[in-house]
Parts: C-alpha cells; structure tokens; sequence
C-alpha cells in the first residue's frame, strides 16, 4: 500500500525530502527510514506540526548538530536552518546581521531554545502522535533562561524551561512564534507554486495566488 499511492503523497514526500533535506550518511538505515516514515506521516498534513517534530528527528538532530548542541556550547547550526531554509525564509538582507524576517540575534536565541535534545540510539523512544521513533530531550543540557527575540517577531519573550516536560512547552512557544508570522506561510506557498507550477512568480502571482493562499494556510492553523 505505501508503495502504491494513486494521489499526491509521494510527491509531497519528495517535496519536504528537498526543503528539510538529511542524507542517510548521517546516520545509517533505520533512523533513515524513520525520517522518511515521517515524511510520509506529515506530507499532506500540517507543516506546523512536521516542523516541530523535525526537531526532534534523530537523522536531523545529528545532520545539524543539535545533538550538540547545549547551554554551555551552543550550536546555531540547526536554529539557522530553521528560519532560512525550514520556515520563514531570510528575505533580503537589510543591514549586516539584519534581514527582511529576523536577524542574526534571533538565530542565537533561537539556539538557546533548542538545546537539550538529544538523539536515542535505540528505537525505544517513540512519539506519541506520529508512532515514529524522536529522540528526547535533557533538562542538563537546556539553556533555562527566558529568550526575547527581536521587533522581526514583535519583540516575544519565551519562558525558559526549568523542568524537562517545560522543554516541550517552550518548543511549542518557538514554532508558534515563527507560525504566526505571515511570511512563513508566503514562504512556504511560493515554495509549493515553484515545485508544481512555474519558478517564475510575478508580482500578479504573489498578489492574486501567494497572498491569499498563504491567508488560507494561516486560517486553517
């Protein structure tokens, strides 16, 4: 049956394998497979929600070096990636360290927030929702401190975790404070129009097609 798809799902799959992109070196087979089950699980479901557990992805956690990533030697490799490639996209640049839809102090933030997850070599570890096997996440190696995130992201204050359970919350915070941005969703719908219409998106296409798709995506959570 999975092999077998008369609709879209596969083509969807590909289509997030190329915008949250691993390569199996990173990790061999199994963890593998279950990035590409997670693919599957969220192609033609919520981009908020995939997202959020692509953190917790063992493939990607060790692809951009989360797993390192700790309050005491932050990583920013993977909190980059999430704004510029996984979500809300960088825009032209304004100024050194500044662009159009955050700047280089959110991507710092934005790495406090996600230490502390780390990645399981066995498979024991399994989310809830997805049924597909995550890595966890360690109260020793979170930064607890409250992040604030610059006027790009209306100047939000996110509470730091102090217990690990916390941790999920403050996860949850971070990806609601980028959703909620209206770019993510215009980033992600011209992303969809170059994949299955054209690469070519005029001014008309943005106003008449993006704008109001991305409204639709925004209203629909």
């Amino acid at each position: 049956e999975a092999i077998s798809d008369p609709g879209i799902g596969h083509k969807m799959s590909f289509f997030w394998h190329q915008y949250m992109i691993r390569t199996i070196q990173t990790s061999g087979n199994t963890q593998f497979y279950d990035y590409l089950s997670l693919l599957r699980w969220g192609a033609l479901g919520n981009f908020k929600k995939l997202a959020q557990k692509m953190v917790l992805d063992n493939v990607m956690l060790r692809y951009l070096n989360n797993n390192e990533n700790t309050k005491d030697k932050p990583n920013e490799n993977f909190a980059r990636e999430f704004f510029e490639l996984f979500t809300i996209g960088k825009g032209p640049q304004i100024a050194e360290g500044d662009y159009t839809n955050y700047t280089e102090y959110d991507i710092v933030q934005a790495a406090k927030v996600l230490t502390g997850f780390i990645t399981r070599t066995q498979r024991d570890m399994v989310d809830p929702e997805t049924g597909i096997p995550r890595g966890n996440v360690s109260l020793s190696r979170h930064d607890t401190t409250n992040k604030t995130f610059s006027d790009k992201f209306q100047s939000r204050t996110i509470t730091g975790a102090t217990t690990a359970t916390a941790i999920w919350t403050e996860l949850n915070a971070f990806v609601d404070m980028v959703f909620d941005q209206p770019e993510t969703a215009r980033n992600l719908c011209r992303r969809l129009y170059r994949f299955y219409v054209h690469r070519n998106i005029t001014p008309e296409i943005e106003a008449d097609i993006i704008v109001p798709l991305a409204q639709q995506m925004i209203d629909e959570n």
